[in-house]
């Protein structure tokens, strides 16, 4: 299985980092009370936007009498506007819309009207900010993906065909999901104070646990010229796989990659790290068995954690007073459901 754009609930792809999926739960939440608002306030007057209406229609339509060939166009335009659903800020939804995202994603109503809103709210906010992720950052992105998964990015595109995913479907997905991250850094970044240097050594001191590491880790690293391969040798540790070899390395942390390091370290024990394109056709995984010795990291080297642990702990308030603006802001009509 590889980490890729999620394609639907029964699909067997996962998401891109993990980060996508939770963005948009978050930012659903913060949009529920606008639909509810905006919801009851359509509720209170139907009546008074349907004589409206009619007396609009009444207007057009004056005495004339239409051709056949008029009375034919004008159907074709009710049957359209018909299926409008919902409007915000003048962006439609339909029916089939919403129908669809019930059907594809196992959801009520409901839940599908709230997460179309959602998805009108960010693309507007996306081209307000004018965020456009270029195709460099997707192959990048994609490059990074592949060699999560011990893979290059031709074996990775072959695996995504293999799953039925089409690369330019795949591409365009991912192009969203990077655009909702950048989104999401936009919003956090320009509202939340992670400058104070008093904040910032106040956590650290409270949290000084959180700023030890283990000197050394002892693994067995398990290797192979194949994905597959190695993978069936991970999910049977006891038994011997042809082509797979093992043996027992102890690492030092601060001899790796502040990258490398943070994979070893946020690996539990008695677990595997994710497979690693280690070069020269090989494929390895680490399976952690002990971390031993403790170090403390400074406050020095531990601001660009402490400075996303604040905007982790604000984040929850900052978006819920952000989409709360855009609520009032927007312009959400639901014409019929």
């Amino acid at each position: 299985m590889v980490l890729a754009v999620a394609q639907g609930a029964d699909s067997k792809v996962e998401s891109v980092t993990g980060q996508g999926g939770s963005s948009a739960k978050n930012l659903d939440k913060y949009v529920k009370e606008a639909l509810g608002k905006s919801k009851k306030e359509h509720q209170e007057s139907p009546k008074r936007s349907q004589d409206q209406e009619k007396g609009k229609q009444a207007n057009r339509s004056g005495s004339s009498k239409k051709t056949p060939s008029q009375d034919l166009a004008e159907g074709r335009a009710d049957n359209i506007v018909g299926g409008i659903a919902i409007t915000v800020n003048n962006d439609p939804i339909t029916l089939y819309q919403i129908e669809t995202q019930e059907r594809e994603q196992h959801v009520s109503r409901q839940q599908a009207i709230n997460a179309l809103i959602l998805q009108r709210i960010q693309a507007q906010e996306i081209k307000r900010l004018k965020i456009d992720i270029e195709d460099d950052k997707i192959d990048a992105e994609i490059e990074n993906i592949a060699r999560h998964n011990g893979m290059d990015t031709q074996d990775f595109m072959r695996t995504l065909a293999g799953e039925g995913i089409n690369p330019s479907a795949y591409r365009a997905q991912l192009k969203k999901q990077l655009e909702t991250r950048e989104l999401l850094r936009n919003i956090l970044l320009f509202n939340v104070n992670t400058n104070s240097e008093t904040k910032m050594r106040e956590y650290y001191n409270a949290h000084k646990d959180e700023f030890s590491i283990p000197s050394e880790i002892i693994t067995i690293r398990y290797m192979a010229k194949d994905t597959k391969t190695l993978t069936q040798a991970l999910e049977n540790r006891n038994v011997e796989i042809p082509g797979v070899t093992h043996n027992e390395e102890k690492i030092h942390v601060k001899s790796l990659n502040p990258q490398i390091a943070q994979m070893f370290l946020s690996t539990k024990e008695n677990m595997f790290t994710p497979i690693l394109n280690a070069g020269g056709g090989n494929y390895v995984s680490f399976f952690i068995k002990q971390k031993l010795g403790k170090e403390n990291v400074s406050f020095n080297q531990a601001r660009n954690f402490i400075a996303g642990k604040l905007i982790e702990d604000q984040q929850d308030k900052i978006l819920a007073e952000y989409y709360e603006k855009l609520r009032v802001k927007a312009k959400i009509k639901f014409l019929r459901q």
